[in-house]
């Protein structure tokens, strides 16, 4: 069985668009349908067949469209490098959050952290509206109960000394 060749056919999850075949695969350009096309050529008998007796070429089903259907799901260490490469203020937040349970002098560690989680959890939502699937907002929320927590006992160890 051969493939159809390149070009731009009816896309199969949207009638209304088209999909950029490549030849072997569906990629992910599309655009909006031109006009209607023309009519498949009617089948014939006889001499006057010819060409418009041959089949029309194959196009495949959406589901079966590449092999990255199949791909294995990222590990922990690709989606952590993820969030700090999309979402640096999420992982920063953590990072000062974790700091300040360990050495917070005047809660210094524990306000920053709660300032950079909640631009990362701002981030996050920016970076969820664009269509990206990691977003660091786990990431974010955490660097910030750890941070107010930090605080929260900085806070406490400070009234019980006076």
């Amino acid at each position: 069985m051969t493939l159809p060749a390149a070009g731009w056919y009816r896309d199969p999850e949207d009638g209304a668009l088209q999909r950029w075949w490549t030849g072997t695969e569906w990629s992910a350009q599309r655009r909006f349908a031109e006009a209607a096309p023309p009519p498949p050529p009617a089948y014939g008998y006889g001499p006057t067949a010819g060409a418009a007796s041959a089949r029309p070429a194959y196009v495949p089903m959406a589901g079966h469209q590449s092999p990255t259907m199949y791909a294995t799901p990222p590990t922990r260490k690709e989606k952590d490098r993820e969030i700090r490469r999309n979402n640096s203020m999420a992982y920063t937040g953590l990072v000062l959050a974790l700091v300040s349970c360990l050495l917070n002098p005047l809660a210094i560690p524990s306000i920053l952290g709660i300032v950079f989680s909640a631009i990362g959890i701002a981030k996050s939502a920016e970076l969820e509206g664009a269509g990206r699937r990691i977003t660091g907002r786990g990431t974010a929320i955490a660097g910030l109960v750890v941070s107010i927590a930090s605080t929260a006992y900085i806070l406490w160890k400070f009234s019980t000394m006076f």
